[in-house]
């Protein structure tokens, strides 16, 4: 059962200003992302996202927070590449959680029970 603790650590790492550390932040959220656990780690994200007001996505454990922060992670891989193409782990990530998130599956399903409206 995730936590928003365990999406909190996540973004955490994709933060970091070390390398290694953000490379961690990636595995750790393909571990959540990609197998068994997906399906409540992403109602998690869409519950919280669902609950927030709009303009105050302040809470690190909702969609937009966690594709804003692993899309910071790809820009600083980018720009730490000194010449080529990046073959960044981050933007494949990045593809795959907004894959999870669009997934009505995985998602969305019983947001209407926690749905402010």
């Amino acid at each position: 059962m995730a936590t928003s603790r365990d999406v909190e650590d996540v973004i955490q790492k994709l933060s970091s200003d070390r390398a290694r550390a953000r490379d961690e932040g990636v595995k750790l959220l393909g571990t959540w992302l990609q197998g068994d656990r997906a399906p409540t780690f992403c109602r998690l994200l869409a519950r919280n996202t669902a609950r927030a007001k709009p303009g105050q996505l302040s809470s690190s454990a909702t969609w937009p927070f966690l594709i804003m922060a692993l899309a910071k992670c790809v820009l600083t891989d980018i720009a730490a590449k000194k010449r080529g193409p990046t073959k960044s782990a981050a933007a494949g990530m990045l593809r795959v959680a907004i894959r999870c998130a669009e997934d009505v599956r995985l998602s969305v399903s019983n947001l209407k029970n926690h749905s402010t409206d």
